[in-house]
């Protein structure tokens, strides 16, 4: 399967963990871990992906005002790797926890 198609319980998280993770991202003590997770999901997009998940912005209000004539991804792309990174991000936290 596509990662533009991969959903969150594809990856086996529920709706109650995406929750928790999904806080836990604003979270400054865990800022080192986003951005190995979003480096992770796709090394092009991690800066935009961190941006995100860290300022709870969306894809449109990141590249509204961007310099490049092209974006580096559809809107489709960017939350299939947004997923991915929460996952990856996911994997990081059972690791530092365990």
């Amino acid at each position: 399967m596509s990662i533009r198609k991969m959903k969150l319980e594809d990856y086996g998280i529920t709706p109650g963990r995406a929750a928790e993770l999904k806080e836990m991202v604003k979270d400054k003590q865990y800022y080192s871990l986003v951005s190995e997770a979003c480096n992770r999901a796709n090394e092009f997009l991690a800066s935009h992906l961190v941006k995100s998940f860290t300022e709870s912005v969306g894809y449109r209000q990141i590249f509204k005002n961007s310099n490049s004539c092209e974006l580096p991804c559809t809107e489709n792309d960017f939350y299939g790797y947004k997923r991915k990174a929460l996952h990856e991000f996911d994997l990081l936290v059972k690791t530092v926890d365990l």
